[in-house]
């Protein structure tokens, strides 16, 4: 009978972590809409960061609405209405150049933790990865972002996840490319992750379980 107990409890043990796995993974979109609407379940009416308000030039750091964009090394970003109307921008844009000190990684670091961001994504040629990070600087979710060249179809990227404290955008060679239209989530400062509700039922079916083989030994 105990063994049975044992064993029950295991498997349950496994189902919630399976359980409790899939609650927490990260959902990857990617849209296009010529019209340049964001209609990412999770991020519609969400903060849009649109550039109008910047002064045109270069920056090495920036930070509009409690995001802050960084270039990695000391490198440059630019923003301006370079090519507005084109590669998904639409109107003034952070993008990188053909300058020596052009960024090849961009750091955006939100204040706080957010449950969602994304963005138009423009010119790329070569491949470029969106990486998202919790607020113990640990990797959530990793992935390709698509090769856009010319296009200017309304091409949009986007992550939702409870506990994104920041991300990278990394190149893998000199790539001019835009990004426009930065939306996200509201952050909260709060960085401990809330317990899965089936890991809460687990750990009182542990207790409840082992005070009753305990009962039996003393018996």
């Amino acid at each position: 009978m105990i063994k049975r107990r044992i064993v029950g409890l295991l498997a349950c043990f496994a189902f919630a972590l399976a359980s409790a796995s899939f609650v927490e993974a990260s959902s990857i979109y990617v849209q296009t809409t010529p019209s340049g609407a964001t209609t990412i379940p999770g991020l519609v009416g969400s903060t849009v960061i649109t550039f109008e308000s910047v002064t045109p030039g270069t920056y090495s750091t920036l930070t509009l609405s409690g995001v802050t964009f960084t270039p990695d090394d000391s490198n440059l970003m630019w923003v301006d209405g370079a090519y507005a109307g084109n590669y998904n921008t639409f109107g003034q844009s952070l993008h990188n150049n053909y300058d020596p000190k052009s960024f090849n990684t961009l750091n955006i670091n939100f204040n706080g933790t957010t449950s969602g961001f994304g963005f138009f994504w423009g010119a790329s040629d070569t491949q470029w990865y969106l990486n998202a990070y919790n607020s113990s600087d640990s990797l959530i979710e990793s992935f390709a972002l698509p090769i856009t060249s010319f296009s200017n179809a309304g091409d949009f990227v986007g992550l939702l996840d409870p506990g994104i404290a920041s991300a990278t955008l990394v190149g893998t060679g000199s790539d001019y490319i835009f990004v426009d239209n930065f939306e996200f989530n509201g952050t909260s400062s709060t960085t401990t992750v809330p317990e899965p509700g089936s890991l809460s039922l687990l750990g009182t079916g542990l207790l409840a379980t082992f005070g009753m083989v305990r009962r039996r030994f003393a018996r």
